[in-house]
């Protein structure tokens, strides 16, 4: 019969053969760890939940990561609470931390503190991550005249999610980070501000953005990438569909911009220049706050 979790941390036997041969724990010992941080650390929190076990800690390392990349900061350390119902089998919590130590381990982050345990109320795996990484430049200040860019499928996300709900095998996920590429990304002079698309999709992250940075955009979304058969989804501009990057870059840079994208696989088109202003419309119309769609309800139903 298949080990399950008991209530509360888990033993440290379960850790040892569980969570430990995935991740490496740096200097781990009682109530926490002490590091050493950089002179300017950059910091980036975010929750995982909703997706079956395996892609849950690909997704937990490179929200928090991601966040802290298109910060200008290269991500070192990270630290990680795996929270999980009761009786939940041994061998799925193994698999959250293969692929979140295998994550961390490829991009070179120390996971230095955290929390394994099951504990009564929670209904599906919930993975809370705390990123930190080393600043590597100030961001400059977006204005009027700079492009705005969009990098990436629409809609790729999504149709993982759809996929696997109807009970299909899909391994898509493993393509859904930028991170690589936004690390490319930062060191090309000129490039003033990354934004990543997450949660209602590239609508509420454009909409995000003209709200910080106080100006105006203005596009048709017939110019825009799909992934295939995305584009036929209803509402695919606010649908999930992580691993799409919104970046505002000095108009000279644009070749450099683009070939860095497409030597990484990732389409890229400008979407127009930052007017005067405080909105964002498109084909003709202004957009305004996003409610969540019916599709983003796919998350949460993996039990």
């Amino acid at each position: 019969m298949e080990n399950e979790l008991g209530l509360g941390k888990v033993s440290k036997q379960v850790f040892k053969r569980s969570v430990l041969p995935f991740i490496s724990i740096e200097d781990i010992g009682l109530d926490g760890t002490i590091i050493k941080l950089t002179e300017k650390t950059v910091i980036a929190h975010s929750p995982s939940i909703g997706v079956p076990p395996e892609p849950l800690g690909f997704f937990a390392f490179h929200y928090a990561a991601s966040n802290v990349a298109c910060k200008f900061g290269r991500p070192t350390h990270l630290i990680t609470g795996i929270y999980l119902p009761l009786k939940t089998k041994e061998s799925d919590l193994k698999l959250i931390t293969k692929t979140l130590g295998d994550e961390a381990k490829k991009f070179n982050v120390k996971i230095v503190a955290g929390q394994t345990a099951t504990y009564a109320g929670l209904e599906i795996p919930f993975i809370s991550t705390t990123c930190l990484g080393e600043l590597i430049k100030e961001p400059l200040k977006p204005q009027i005249g700079d492009l705005v860019l969009l990098i990436g499928e629409i809609g790729k996300e999504i149709l993982w999610l759809k996929k696997i709900f109807d009970g299909e095998k899909d391994e898509t996920w493993k393509e859904l980070s930028a991170l690589s590429l936004i690390l490319n990304l930062q060191n090309i002079d000129g490039m003033k501000l990354m934004h990543d698309v997450s949660e209602g999709g590239v609508k509420r992250a454009l909409l995000e953005i003209i709200q910080n940075t106080s100006l105006s955009l203005t596009f048709n979304s017939n110019i825009i990438k799909y992934a295939k058969n995305a584009d036929e989804l209803p509402d695919i501009l606010s649908a999930p569909t992580y691993s799409v990057l919104i970046a505002i870059i000095k108009p000279d840079i644009f070749e450099n911009v683009q070939k860095t994208c497409l030597d990484n696989s990732f389409p890229c088109i400008i979407l127009g220049k930052l007017t005067k202003g405080t909105d964002l419309i498109i084909d003709g119309k202004k957009v305004y706050d996003q409610d969540r769609i019916l599709l983003d309800e796919i998350y949460g139903k993996f039990k």
